[in-house]
């Protein structure tokens, strides 16, 4: 109402850009097969990381990965984009997401430690997973489901 104080956004809402549909269009198809282009790109450097130089895999896969979230946020719009990311329904996968990126680069990069370079990796794949599964209308609850009922046997 009149008189009443405005909040203003905050930095990372407004620092997005208002593009047409014709730039988001392009901009997802760009970055999306860029990031996975560059995603199955780091399976070339499998070996290395075999041989315990895990760091060119790691970024190439880290990198891919992070390309393929840019995509979305053309779509939606990155200032919807990064609200989504905070909302209280997503938080925590976002967080852990991020967190096991930066895991991997650190893990590969400066720690070169293989084993902990997949196994921040494999987190990083399964948050990813979850993320995408929460635009799902029930996604979260259905795998919910389908793991429990196959776990359930082997209890």
């Amino acid at each position: 109402f009149l008189g009443a104080p405005v909040e203003p956004e905050p930095l990372y809402l407004r620092c997005c850009p208002t593009l047409s549909w014709e730039d988001r269009v392009l901009g997802f198809v760009g970055c999306f097969v860029i990031g996975i282009a560059i995603s199955l790109s780091s399976f070339l450097s499998w070996g290395a990381l075999v041989n315990g130089h895990p760091g060119l895999f790691a970024v190439k896969y880290s990198a891919g990965n992070v390309l393929s979230l840019f995509s979305t946020a053309f779509l939606v719009g990155p200032r919807e984009q990064l609200r989504k990311m905070v909302s209280p329904v997503r938080v925590v996968t976002t967080s852990v997401y991020l967190g096991s990126i930066a895991a991997t680069l650190i893990a590969a990069t400066l720690l070169q430690e293989p084993t902990l370079t997949v196994v921040a990796m494999v987190v990083q794949f399964l948050a990813l997973l979850w993320y995408c599964l929460s635009y799902i209308p029930f996604g979260r609850k259905m795998i919910g489901r389908l793991f429990s009922a196959r776990a359930r046997p082997l209890l």
